[in-house]
Formats: C-alpha cells, structure tokens, sequence
C-alpha cells in the first residue's frame, strides 16, 4: 500500500513536471510566445497574429508532443531490453541497436539515391528500414550474450557494434555525395543521426503515437508481473508458469520495434533507455514493473523535453542561433549515471 501511495503521488509529481516543461518548450525559442498569445491560441484557436499561429502550430506544438512520444517509447525500450538482459546496463543506444537502427534508415536513402529514385519520402520506407537495422544488431548482440555472460564484456562488445554501425552509417553519408543532386539532404542527417524532434511533422508524430503508445500499454499489461518473475531467475519464472522463451521473444520484437520507430523520425536517442528505468525504480523503491514501467515512460517524455529545451538556440550556447543535437544534454546526464552504475555491478562481481 506504501509503495503503491508512493507511486502515484511520484507519478502526479511528473505529470506536473512535464506540464510545466510542455509550457516552455512552446514559449521559448528564437522567437518568444507571450502568455497571453498561448493562453488566446489555446482557448480560441489563434493568437490573433498569423506568423505566431504558424510558429505555435509548425513548429513548437509538434516538437513538444514530438518530444514527449519520443522519450516515452526510447524509455520503455530500455527497460524491455534490462528485463531480457537481466542487466541494468542493457540499453538501445549502449547495446548497439539505435546505431544499427540509423544504418538501417541511411541505407534505405542511400539505397534510393543509387537507383535514381530521389530522396524517399515514405514514413513506412523509413520505419521498415529500422526495424530491420535494429533487429539484425540485436539478434548479434543476442548471439554474443549467449557466449559471453560478463556485464563489462557484453556492454564493450554492445558498444562496439553500436561503433561499427555508426561508422558505415557515416561511410555511406559520404559516398551519397558522390551520386546525386539530393546528396545534401542525405548529409543533412548528420544533425538527425546525432538525436534530433525540432523536424518532426505531424504525420511523423502521429504515426509513432500509434505504434509506440499502444505497444508500451500491451507491455504494461501483459508483462509485467512475467518481468517480475524474469528478475528473479529463469528458473523461478518457469517454475510459476511463464514462458521464458516466449517472453524473451516478445521482449526483442517489443524493444526493436520502440527503438526502431524512435529512430526512423528522431535518430538515435542516448542514454534515456538507461537512465529512466534505474531512476523510476529508485523513486518508487521497488522494481515491480507495474510500477516502475509507467514511471519509466513518463521519466523518459520528461527527460527529452528537457534535454529539447536546453537544445534551443542561446540555452546552453549564449547567443547561438543554431540547435544543439539531444545527444549533448543527454550524454552530460547520462553518461556519469552510467559509469556509477557500472561500477557498482562491478562491485557485486557480476
């Protein structure tokens, strides 16, 4: 009944949170949005000003929700990925499967460029090519795990093919040069490749709303109590009934596909997958999934739309006109959270 109490006062806390950042993620920017123009454009539909109409409705409403449905869906990959791991480390940007979801997606433009088709404009193209980018990079990871079970082992080798995906990704950013006259947009996704939401549409946007929010509900409801069971032991689990290897099946489809979508339209986002899930599960102080994957989802919308805002020109860069890439703030953050709970696996000798 504690930890329940405790959850949902935490949780309300958030929500409050990520009210709070929704509201400065639409007023700040080069161009500042008054309270009372926000106030008018939300109860009458307009701020009474064209230029600042489009602004709110292009621009800054599709960044914030873009943000929000971003970290949630690269939040609860983290935490279906450390649940098939049983490994607090596993993460989609440390493990590699980001890294070779992007290859996935450069090689789908790249792919298009070669034949002469022009630049592809299909969100499915995109979100396919992931999927097969990241679901390849995991079954690699898989295969490692299987021979090797030493946490400091398996998060170097994660890394390294996470390297080896990201240096042909910028291999074949380059040679794009080299066949078209569209080869400036395939460079462009340098800023994506790095984590970017300031260029996602409202197709995109509702597009990943459809296939993110629906798979973290499903997660949440029928996994839960079996990632519960999973923590304690393979052999706990099936003594109580689940379906180990079933459960690890949906647990990489689950993850690749969250991860896969994320990074199709945001490019790879670092550290969330890892960082949300140890923070919910010290809030709640306790690691039940029913509890900690909600929290999860809602630490992650929080921890992207932050790191979003600080990304806006002059935050972070004084008088900076250009936009930071996610992966600044978030590597600042995460990455130190990382080594600390590195070294404390270390410790227990796993």
């Amino acid at each position: 009944m504690k930890v329940k109490k405790r959850f949902l006062g935490l949780f309300t806390l958030s929500l409050i949170l990520l009210l709070v950042l929704s509201y400065f993620s639409i007023v700040e920017g080069t161009i500042g949005i008054k309270d009372e123009q926000l106030k008018k454009y939300l109860f009458e539909g307009t701020t009474g000003n064209n230029t600042m109409d489009l602004i709110i409705e292009k621009l800054r409403l599709p960044r914030t929700v873009g943000a929000i449905i971003v970290g949630l869906g690269i939040a609860v990959a983290g935490i279906l990925m450390q649940g098939y791991f049983r490994n607090p480390l596993a993460d989609p940007y440390l493990m590699g499967v980001a890294s070779g979801a992007s290859l996935g997606v450069v090689l789908y433009i790249f792919t298009s460029l070669l034949f002469n088709m022009g630049i592809p404009h299909s969100i499915y193209g995109f979100i396919i090519s992931a999927y097969i980018g990241s679901l390849i990079t995991m079954f690699i990871v898989i295969s490692i795990a299987r021979i090797i079970r030493q946490t400091a082992t398996l998060l170097i080798c994660g890394i390294m093919i996470g390297a080896i995906a990201s240096g042909l990704t910028t291999l074949v950013v380059y040679t794009g040069d080299y066949i078209g006259e569209e080869n400036s947009k395939l460079a462009g996704y340098f800023m994506w490749g790095m984590g970017s939401v300031n260029n996602l549409t409202w197709t995109q946007i509702n597009l990943m709303a459809v296939i993110l929010i629906p798979i973290v509900i499903l997660a949440y409801i029928f996994l839960s109590k079996k990632l519960d069971a999973n923590l304690l032991g393979e052999k706990y689990a099936i003594s109580v009934g689940v379906d180990v290897k079933n459960l690890k099946k949906w647990l990489i489809i689950l993850s690749c596909i969250l991860t896969a979508t994320v990074v199709a339209f945001a490019g790879p986002i670092a550290f969330v997958g890892l960082v949300c899930p140890i923070i919910a599960r010290m809030l709640c102080n306790t690691s039940k999934h029913m509890y900690v994957i909600p929290m999860t989802a809602i630490l992650g919308s929080v921890f992207v739309l932050f790191a979003d805002i600080l990304t806006r020109p002059g935050v972070i860069v004084p008088q900076s006109s250009n936009n930071l890439p996610l992966l600044c703030p978030l590597s600042i953050v995460g990455a130190p959270i990382a080594i600390v709970i590195y070294l404390k696996v270390r410790k227990m000798g796993v």
